[in-house]
């Protein structure tokens, strides 16, 4: 892949917070996975501890997929046997309220 092609279109910060979010998403989801399979459970596993369907789960760690309810992530998160973690940041000054 051109770099110069990335870097041109990171400079623009309409392209730059869409692919930021896209990037979270993306993360929140491969971090689901890995804690699911970490504890050798299968997505219907998950399914059944959290009231969903296991292809409502493979949707959640695959696509970055961010339609579900807050309250699911945490069932999902406990159903594998692990714990939640929020951490809210201040943004850069420019979003900031004045």
């Amino acid at each position: 892949m051109d770099k110069g092609w990335v870097d041109r279109k990171l400079a623009s910060s309409k392209f730059r917070k869409g692919f930021e979010e896209e990037l979270q998403k993306l993360a929140i989801g491969e971090q689901r996975a890995r804690l699911r399979l970490e504890t050798g459970l299968t997505q219907a596993h998950v399914a059944k501890h959290t009231g969903s369907s296991a292809s409502a789960i493979s949707r959640y760690e695959n696509s970055g997929d961010d339609r579900y309810e807050f309250r699911t992530l945490p069932k999902i998160v406990r159903a594998c046997g692990g714990w939640l973690e929020i951490s809210l940041e201040p943004g850069p000054k420019t979003h900031r309220a004045a």
